[in-house]
């Protein structure tokens, strides 16, 4: 079980601006699928995650609150509520708040079936009696 209380508090996350209150809910070795982390974001008004790109991953963002802009391999769109944007391996992307409250989102960051061929198998950690 976990909650979104006591998040990381990073500051311009790839390169980008203000505040990101993060929090990895689950990693990949907890789970039987092929995803890498389940993600709980908050970023301040004003506040960017910079352009990146993952090289191992794909993502899932999914907006829970507040309004922002997303911008993934030179397309920008704005985003909020209900909002589901997915980025594809190597997907050049970034997310900024243009809002006056937090930007809440989720994000799943899953692994290719390229990635996962070329990882050593794995099981979930066992839950200890």
């Amino acid at each position: 079980m976990a909650d979104t209380g006591c998040p990381s508090e990073i500051h311009g996350l790839h390169g980008g601006r203000g505040v990101n209150r993060w929090k990895r809910f689950v990693t990949g070795l907890m789970l039987y699928a092929h995803w890498d982390s389940y993600e709980h974001n908050r970023l301040a008004p004003g506040a960017a995650v910079g352009e990146h790109i993952h090289t191992r991953t794909e993502e899932i963002y999914y907006i829970v609150a507040g309004h922002g802009r997303m911008t993934l391999n030179g397309e920008t769109r704005d985003v909020g509520p209900g909002d589901l944007a997915m980025t594809p391996l190597n997907g050049r992307h970034s997310i900024e708040n243009i809002g006056d409250v937090d930007l809440e989102f989720i994000v799943v960051e899953a692994l290719p079936p390229s990635i996962v061929e070329l990882l050593p198998a794995y099981r979930p950690s066992e839950v200890q009696a």
